[in-house]
């Protein structure tokens, strides 16, 4: 495939969102004052806070690229949310429940992943105190069942483009000093989605999810402020799992190692995001019972991005990227060397997931492109074209399933491209994004013996999120 081809995909995509684009913000979208909250129709008491959102998306995908699958895709589905905060002297109590569920869609696909009717994915004591250790510091400790965001969020992470809201269970600490140095601490176990099979989740069958007491997921994160206005972080996350008979498992056995160095987006200037982690460890291949073989792993991820943001109408901030995770060399020696991304998102980087989400850190080495711009008050858009590369030719590509254990298939996967326009139809109440992928394929996924041999694939997404 030539590059024409997918830039005519590009152009294509932006012309056709042109008409919005040139929209004037309407009244109420800079009505700041009208706002209509769930907290001030109640009329609760102070010290008591409720919010949420209602947010349905339509979802279309044209020409399978997973390994097994065929024909198209497509998923309506909505997802709900109500938080309600209570505070009672020095704790707040936390609950948050999210519906998502399927209203229509296929039977195959990705769907049955985005389904978890009726679950309560927050419910903790958060404690706050202030001068701990030092003067202007503060100290937060949840504990109970929480959802975290960790550092740049690329292995650690609430969702935000995914319907289902990975959740953990144990203890969660941030100190914050004065100076704006900030060290995170957690002990947790995930909980997994429930039920587990397909035709139980299509039906949106609500089962509370179970916490995985077989997985004990540790890490400690410090983020300090550095001179020119950078800030440094070094982690260390710790994931230690076991076979039972309710959940079989790889019996991972991995300590990730890194830091990151970044430098926030401002007018007229240069940004920068740096970031590398290296794993160590053991695992298994399978999660078969009668697999017992304990695979030395070493693995190692970078993501190095650089930007500038231009002094002119839109504030366009053009940027390059390139994501390396690596891959397995060899599927029959003794050594495990795809990256784990453990409970990371990757929508906001590596193009939206859902029924989607070709692309994934492991196997992966990719250069980008991205251009993005704040159209007016109330609109933002962002198109950005990436070139797909395995990092070990005898490994899977992504979380395809799609491999060629010979390596004959070669590393160029191909492009995607990928865009997104969002708007403020009124200002933090009700938005509109609109979006889509594109797949165009190279060799790899044109000669790979199980590739699905449907040609490039094409996804897009439509979504109004109600926030109140």
């Amino acid at each position: 495939m030539t590059a024409p081809k997918y830039l005519v995909f590009a152009i294509a995509s932006l012309a056709c969102g042109m008409p919005c684009l040139a929209q004037e913000p309407s009244a109420s979208a800079s009505d700041h004052t009208a706002r209509p909250t769930l907290q001030a129709a109640l009329g609760l008491p102070e010290g008591v806070r409720i919010s949420g959102s209602i947010r349905p998306r339509y979802e279309t995908l044209t020409n399978q690229f997973v390994a097994g699958r065929t024909g198209d895709d497509e998923i309506l589905n909505l997802r709900s949310s109500l938080k309600l905060e209570v505070d009672a002297g020095p704790l707040t109590l936390v609950g948050e429940f999210v519906d998502s569920r399927l209203i229509a869609g296929n039977d195959g696909g990705g769907a049955a992943g985005e389904i978890d009717t009726l679950e309560p994915i927050q419910l903790h004591a958060l404690w706050k105190a202030k001068g701990v250790f030092a003067p202007g510091a503060e100290l937060d400790i949840m504990a109970g069942r929480f959802a975290m965001d960790v550092g740049s969020r690329r292995l650690t992470a609430r969702a935000n483009f995914r319907s289902f809201v990975q959740s953990f269970d144990g203890v969660h600490a941030t100190w914050t000093g004065s100076d704006h140095l900030k060290i995170t601490a957690f002990a947790v176990h995930p909980a997994t989605r429930a039920p587990s099979d397909i035709d139980s989740a299509l039906n949106n069958e609500a089962v509370f999810n179970p916490t995985i007491d077989s997985i004990t997921f540790t890490g400690a994160h410090l983020d300090t402020p550095l001179p020119d206005g950078m800030r440094g972080e070094a982690y260390v996350f710790g994931l230690n799992e076991s076979d039972t008979s309710d959940t079989p498992s790889r019996n991972r056995d991995l300590l990730t190692v890194g830091a990151r160095l970044r430098k926030t987006s401002a007018t007229s200037a240069f940004d920068f995001d740096l970031e590398y982690a290296h794993q160590t460890g053991t695992e298994r291949q399978t999660t078969s019972p009668l697999d017992v073989t304990g695979l030395d792993h070493e693995a190692s991820m970078l993501h190095l991005e650089g930007g500038y943001t231009f002094d002119m109408a839109m504030s366009p901030r053009l940027s390059l990227h390139y994501d390396f995770a690596s891959g397995d060399a060899s599927p029959t020696d003794s050594k495990s060397g795809r990256f784990d991304s453990l409970y990371g998102d990757r929508s906001f980087e590596l193009g939206p997931t859902s029924i989607w989400g070709a692309l994934s850190r492991n196997n992966l080495s990719s250069a980008g492109i991205r251009l993005e711009a704040e159209l007016d008050e109330a609109s933002d858009a962002y198109i950005m074209l990436r070139q797909i590369d395995l990092a070990e030719a005898r490994d899977r590509f992504g979380n395809s399933g799609v491999v060629d254990i010979t390596g004959a298939s070669g590393t160029d996967v191909g492009q995607q491209v990928e865009v997104r326009y969002r708007r403020w139809l009124q200002k933090d109440v009700l938005r509109l994004s609109l979006g889509g992928a594109a797949l165009f394929n190279e060799g790899f996924l044109e000669t790979a013996p199980n590739a699905t041999g449907q040609g490039d694939a094409f996804y897009g997404y439509t979504e109004l999120t109600w926030t109140f």
